[in-house]
């Protein structure tokens, strides 16, 4: 684990006090909410650089692997909690009564329910695979499937991780959780990530005209449709119920060759 430096530090610091000052010092509504989000943005990239030693480090779960659940809940919580947090700050320095008195629907709520549920199901669902049967035979398997040098991949039971963070890579949002499957796209996460940042990038239109309003109209988020909350809810079971699903027999011998990869779809 890389050894937080001073500047990084002062990065992490610098976030949190822009964070704060945002909707105190900005007179313009929309642009207050935006350089909040922003600093966010900027503090939870200071944390994965310290952690991790990388800026998307803080979406690299604990086999070494940039997590898809990860994302978007931090995604969700980043875009909910910007806009509530500069809501009520504009409502203090508008002397309005109750600045908290803001109300979420009850789809969004849900929204944020259904990602932190998954945030905490996709680890569960993969420690249930993980096991102490480790071959050589896995290693190499995913070795070829991913084009990595054998000593990188650490196999357990029916998954794998890698020796390093450094190894993560944006395309393990889209790849196979599996050493049977470690190259094949993952259909299950690509149509859960397209959903997702569907929404996402609709709610925050929502919000950016909802931040044009007056301070005393700042008190009810702009509304999720059911039908929305529910298109989600279903992406997400879809994503762990194929999470959840074998993926090829783990003693099929690998490929012979680079350009051949071992059947993932179920």
């Amino acid at each position: 684990m890389p050894k937080a430096s001073s500047g990084t530090l002062f990065w992490i610091l610098g976030s949190l006090i822009l964070f704060i000052a945002a909707p105190v010092i900005i007179e313009d509504q929309q642009f207050a909410w935006l350089l909040t989000l922003v600093a966010m943005i900027i503090f939870c990239m200071g944390v994965g650089y310290a952690i991790n030693g990388r800026l998307n480090g803080i979406f690299i779960d604990y086999r070494n692997r940039l997590s898809l659940s990860k994302l978007q809940a931090l995604c969700w919580s980043m875009l909910i909690l910007s806009a509530i947090y500069t809501a009520a700050l504009l409502r203090i320095r508008g002397d309005i009564p109750d600045p908290l008195e803001i109300t979420l629907n009850e789809p969004l709520l849900a929204i944020m329910g259904i990602s932190l549920t998954s945030l905490a199901a996709a680890p569960a669902i993969l420690n249930a695979k993980a096991d102490n049967n480790v071959t050589a035979q896995a290693a190499q398997q995913v070795s070829q499937a991913l084009n990595k040098p054998v000593e990188d991949i650490i196999p357990a039971g029916k998954i794998f991780s890698f020796s390093s963070a450094e190894l993560a890579s944006w395309l393990d949002l889209f790849r196979g959780e599996e050493n049977t499957n470690a190259g094949s796209a993952d259909l299950g996460k690509i149509q859960q990530f397209v959903i997702t940042f569907i929404l996402l990038a609709i709610y925050g239109m929502s919000l950016w005209d909802f931040f044009s309003h007056p301070v005393a109209e700042l008190n009810t988020f702009p509304d999720v449709s059911d039908h929305m909350s529910w298109l989600l809810g279903i992406s997400h079971a879809g994503y762990l119920a194929y999470k959840a699903a074998p993926h090829g027999d783990a003693s099929t011998p690998p490929p012979s060759t680079n350009n051949t990869t071992s059947s993932g779809a179920g």
